[in-house]
């Protein structure tokens, strides 16, 4: 369900982009369909038309950033998608329990210990800030935060 892949990046280069964006929104896009677009509703994108293999344009604030170059490589090694900076804060605590469509690619930018996901019944956590991790969340899952401090992760879909 959950496997630590062999890439590792300087999580605290990615969390000074992700910092630096007006936080107006609990997830920011790092790639849309027309490389300008940082914010979609969360939710099924079905509702709203959208493809998520469709999201592959490196918005135009990450381009020449540490996040484009963390972007192309992992498109380079495992063919993603939907790049985002996702938020979860002491007041927004957890997801829905869901399925997706694709495995994803998580890196912790900023967690703790009381930061986990819930993958069928089990309990998973990603400790090590910067581990490229993959999850397979095409089983029914969540994410927790059940902490005082938000938790921060860059989220990358696989076409």
């Amino acid at each position: 369900m959950l496997t630590k892949l062999e890439q590792k990046y300087d999580y605290k280069e990615l969390l000074k982009v992700c910092d630096s964006l007006i936080k107006k929104h609990n997830q920011i896009h790092i790639s849309s369909i027309d490389g300008k677009t940082y914010w979609y509703e969360s939710g099924d994108l079905n509702k709203y038309n959208l493809d998520q293999t469709d999201f592959v344009n490196v918005n135009t604030f990450f381009k020449g950033t540490y996040v484009e170059t963390v972007y192309k490589e992992l498109d380079k090694c495992y063919n993603i998608c939907r790049g985002r900076f996702m938020t979860l804060s002491s007041e927004n605590r957890a997801y829905s329990y869901h399925l997706d469509r694709t495995k994803r690619i998580h890196i912790p930018l900023r967690t703790n210990e009381d930061c986990m996901f819930i993958v069928e019944d089990n309990v998973y956590k990603m400790p090590e800030l910067g581990q490229a991790y993959m999850l397979d969340t095409t089983n029914k899952h969540t994410a927790l935060n059940l902490s005082w401090e938000n938790r921060v992760h860059a989220v990358f879909c696989l076409k």
